[in-house]
């Protein structure tokens, strides 16, 4: 297991496998394919757009990040190296937010 951009990255052959499951304390609201993730906890919130919902709701600590990205690459009309990056950079985000966390 190495680090990119402090995140933990497991390498499968030559791809980086991300084992993503979702923390609990978060509800979630969705409206109009939009997502407020609240911590019950804390009183914390993130907005998600459409992509970063369907992003979430496919994460079930059972799926790899690159599943998951070969799932949404299907369901939407751009160029996989972006969906990949911008998919990235989303996981990063909610990983240092503790909104998702890595499966061991």
């Amino acid at each position: 297991m190495s680090s990119i951009d402090g995140v933990s990255v497991i390498y499968e052959g030559e791809k980086e496998v991300f084992m993503l499951r979702r923390n609990q304390d978060f509800l979630v609201q969705v409206v109009k394919g939009e997502a407020v993730l609240l911590n019950a906890k804390t009183g914390d919130y993130f907005g998600l757009n459409e992509v970063g919902n369907d992003f979430y709701q496919l994460v079930d600590g059972q799926r790899t990040f690159n599943e998951i990205v070969e799932l949404l690459d299907k369901e939407y009309i751009v160029e996989k190296a972006v969906l990949e990056s911008d998919l990235g950079e989303l996981a990063k985000q909610l990983l240092e937010r503790e909104i998702l966390f890595e499966e061991q």
